[in-house]
């Protein structure tokens, strides 16, 4: 699922979102089986072309289109064993004094 926002303040910004909706990086972040929000998108004319989501899992995806259209997709790797923080409190030893 790729959710795109619907208001954009800049018309260069809008055309950069309409221009990556119909984009095949798009249509591949859509048949994903787990959810992406785009957080991030150029708002200015010109190449590159930037566009930052956010996924379900807190994960950041970066996608750039350079001055010819050609996209590169960017997923930062999810490490597991990072625990929220009541979990690693839950897990501290008292300091002894």
């Amino acid at each position: 699922m790729l959710r795109i926002p619907g208001t954009v303040a800049s018309p260069f910004g809008k055309r950069n979102l309409d221009f990556f909706a119909a984009s095949g990086a798009a249509r591949e972040i859509e048949d994903r089986a787990d959810s992406w929000t785009v957080v991030e998108w150029s708002w200015t004319q010109g190449p590159p072309m930037r566009i930052v989501l956010r996924g379900g899992r807190g994960q950041r995806m970066d996608v750039v289109f350079d001055p010819e259209g050609v996209w590169r997709m960017e997923i930062e790797p999810v490490d597991p064993r990072i625990h929220p923080m009541a979990d690693v409190a839950a897990r501290t030893l008292p300091i002894a004094r």
